[in-house]
């Protein structure tokens, strides 16, 4: 198979490092890819290096020391790589982590990991990935760093984490990838999220400012508001809900008191061929979180409620701005799309050492997820390619480069 894509591999590479600068790094950028994609149980410094036949110190140097910034290659995956999905369904946002032993290495700390479904000593990464619908391609990765982190300065200084780097939230480190990505001209799309994003009021502003529709699942509980508009009053700068207001409900009861005729059956094919379905409504609400800053007013949401019929209790909730009335297809189609990030997720963790990095250090953290994202991205470019009606043109017009192609020929002489 490695044979087979060899030429494809070769044409992939140079559009996306070729703004890495000299001819050493484009090598060694490539020759890491190369030792993420072939067959290997760790995908490790150590064991990848013996397999590709080179000296481990070369790997580590480009890795953990380069000054090569990590935000180039994220701008040329956004660049090259995603008009080749568009029409895009959706941008997910989410996390994922992997258990790390110690204390020292960048962010690992007791925190929840997903990995394991409970709270345990990990590292978390918040990822920003693109979805046409089918497969999901990531865009933008950064390092969570718990308080306990960047409270210990000289801890920071140890895992040669910047100066300028201070305490962040999941959802605005999600900000921030978004915010590069539409300045690298990747299309608006809805933003997906589970509820780590979608009960952070600043999250869903923040997107609001961004002219972003989003479809953000939400703990129901914890929300209060109104299915219709109240009436508010300025006090002291800040609005306030008029006393003549009903009490407010959570999310959960307006969506009980919902009335049954405004219910609508769907049904769809699983990719296993099973035929699944449920019950989505929606409705306007009004939450009052905006009315803690200045100038500030009721935020108006439409909640949508995802209930299979007999359950108990709904699937989801979902809190959602749209530019225009919501649809059932749209609704359905949306709750359902998040999920293609697990696919990137798990497969880069199965076979291309997402989680095997060993080194301590902010810059070879960073590095490391950039470069497992270029390789699980060639892994759909192959995929893609397979399709009889798609064809994945990344680097199809690009000039030949020497340094890329000697490499990919001398690890075609050392492959068994």
């Amino acid at each position: 198979m490695w044979k087979q894509s060899v030429n494809q591999f070769r044409q992939f590479m140079v559009p996306l490092i070729c703004d890495l600068g000299r001819s050493e790094r484009r090598v060694a950028a490539t020759r890491y890819i190369e030792g993420l994609l072939i067959p290997g149980e760790r995908k490790s410094m150590e064991p990848m290096a013996a397999r590709l036949g080179v000296d481990k110190q070369s790997l580590q140097q480009f890795v953990t020391d380069s000054p090569w910034s990590d935000d180039v290659l994220w701008s040329s995956i956004r660049r090259e790589v995603v008009p080749n999905m568009t029409p895009l369904e959706a941008i997910i946002v989410d996390e994922t982590g992997w258990i790390k032993q110690g204390k020292e290495s960048v962010g690992v700390s007791p925190q929840y990991c997903g990995a394991v479904g409970k709270k345990a000593n990990c590292q978390v990464s918040v990822e920003v990935a693109v979805t046409d619908g089918w497969v999901a391609a990531p865009i933008g990765g950064r390092l969570y760093l718990p308080k306990s982190w960047t409270d210990d300065r000289e801890r920071c200084i140890r895992a040669r984490v910047p100066d300028d780097v201070e305490f962040a939230t999941k959802p605005m480190l999600a900000i921030g990838i978004i915010k590069d990505a539409l300045r690298d001209n990747v299309p608006a799309a809805p933003v997906l999220g589970d509820a780590v994003y979608g009960d952070n009021s600043e999250f869903r502003s923040a997107l609001r400012g961004l002219k972003l529709e989003f479809f953000l699942q939400v703990d129901a509980s914890k929300h209060k508001g109104w299915n219709h508009e109240v009436n508010t009053e300025v006090k002291r700068v800040l609005r306030h809900i008029s006393a003549d207001a009903p009490p407010a409900k959570t999310l959960a009861q307006i969506g009980r008191d919902i009335p049954r005729k405004a219910w609508k059956t769907c049904s769809w094919l699983t990719a296993g061929g099973q035929t699944q379905t449920t019950r989505v409504a929606w409705c306007q609400v009004f939450l009052g979180h905006g009315l803690r800053q200045a100038g500030g007013d009721l935020e108006r949401l439409w909640l949508v409620i995802d209930w299979p019929e007999g359950d108990s209790d709904p699937y989801h909730h979902y809190l959602a701005h749209f530019h225009s009335p919501p649809t059932l297809a749209q609704c359905v189609k949306l709750s359902r799309s998040r999920w293609h990030v697990e696919q990137y997720f798990q497969r880069s963790k199965t076979d291309l050492g997402l989680d095997h990095f060993e080194g301590r250090s902010w810059r070879g953290f960073h590095h490391h997820l950039v470069l497992s994202a270029v390789a699980y991205i060639f892994i759909l470019t192959v995929y893609l390619r397979s399709k009889k009606n798609f064809w994945c043109d990344v680097g199809a017009d690009s000039p030949p480069d020497p340094a890329v192609s000697g490499e990919v020929a001398r690890l075609l002489r050392v492959l068994p």
